[in-house]
């Protein structure tokens, strides 16, 4: 008898907990978002985002959804969502839908909002805004030594450093060659440049440019420029930068021995960075051209262009070749100058 009794007991216990495990089967279908379409259909998941009229609702039958928001009739949501207004008001709570093409909102702080239209929603769980200002750069470097029945010695560094907002751009570079063999000097140049940009509408900007070089070899203590003119944002994607300017520019070269020389000048330029495969190699080349507004036969011209390769994390290999043409030289001197460069690097942005 006892033993009866011990055995409806256990049935007993076991039928409430079947009960709870149904329960919870019923229930958690039920937790999930909703998403009602114009064509009738409704899909269940959990409502990631919606910015830029596509609402991405991820599912366990179909991976992550992409929906037309002009497709989506109403959303109900079990979870708390952000949501931004056309007006840029911000609400956090929960979707209900009351009829189609409407929406309520009801959170702790808010309550529950009246209702809105569709077109009223901006974004859905938008995306942190971009800093109002952003900087990148990269830092270059390689040298070489050798000794024995020659001693050479070869450093080279070079940096460049960009801060941009959404109306103004300043950038700064340079770079310094050192070479030596024997104890004998045989290669003493340095290059900087700085420029300021102001945007006046998204692609047009005025600029203020000026570049400072020196080279021992070339019998130039120093070749000044400042100038201003006009540019062109071409392009300016994640993947690919371009860009075109034109002014004029006071153009100063002073000389160890020559004559030294001056002159206002027509400036271009032109600069592009392409990432032939995306995050991995990159091309860039950058130029400048002053043009003598005075003597028909007075222009000077540098470029630098090559490819990076990404190597591990902000590391890369750096080649590189730089060229120069100065169409008056020093007496003694020639016009070009060619640079065959190799040398490592570290990139940075924030």
């Amino acid at each position: 008898m006892w033993s009866g009794i011990r055995v409806m007991t256990k049935s007993t216990l076991i039928i409430p907990v079947l009960g709870l495990v149904g329960l919870f089967l019923v229930v958690v279908p039920a937790m999930a978002d909703e998403v009602h379409l114009t064509n009738g259909d409704r899909l269940t998941g959990e409502i990631v985002t919606m910015e830029n009229e596509l609402l991405v609702l991820k599912t366990t039958y179909a991976g992550d959804v992409r929906l037309s928001w002009q497709d989506v009739t109403c959303i109900a949501s079990e979870r708390e969502l952000t949501f931004r207004l056309a007006n840029k008001e911000i609400l956090i709570g929960r979707a209900i839908c009351p009829r189609a093409g409407k929406i309520q909102i009801v959170g702790v702080s808010i309550g529950e909002s009246a209702e809105l239209s569709l077109d009223e929603l901006q974004a859905i769980n938008p995306s942190p805004p971009p800093p109002s200002v952003t900087y990148k750069g990269n830092l270059t470097g390689g040298a070489s030594a050798t000794s024995g029945n020659t001693d050479d010695a070869v450093v080279y560094f070079s940096a460049g450093f960009e801060a941009r907002s959404k109306r103004h751009r300043f950038t700064l570079g340079g770079k310094l060659n050192y070479g030596e063999t024997d104890g004998e000097i045989t290669a003493r140049n340095a290059l900087g440049r700085i420029k300021y940009d102001f945007f006046m509408t998204e692609k047009v900007y005025a600029y203020a440019q000026g570049l400072l070089e020196s080279d021992e070899f070339q019998d130039l203590d120093l070749r000044s420029t400042a100038g201003l003119g006009l540019g062109y944002q071409i392009l300016d994607t994640k993947r690919t930068s371009l860009f075109a300017e034109a002014g004029v520019s006071y153009f100063n070269e002073d000389f160890d021995v020559a004559e030294d020389t001056s002159y206002f000048s027509a400036r271009e330029s032109v600069g592009l960075n392409f990432q032939v495969v995306p995050e991995q190699i990159t091309f860039f080349h950058l130029h400048e051209f002053y043009y003598s507004l005075e003597e028909s036969d007075s222009y000077y011209f540098w470029s630098e262009q090559g490819l990076r390769f990404r190597l591990l994390g902000n590391f890369f290999a750096n080649f590189e070749v730089d060229y120069s043409y100065n169409r008056q030289p020093a007496p003694g001197k020639r016009n070009a100058d060619t640079a065959f460069i190799a040398s490592l690097g570290y990139a940075f942005s924030f």
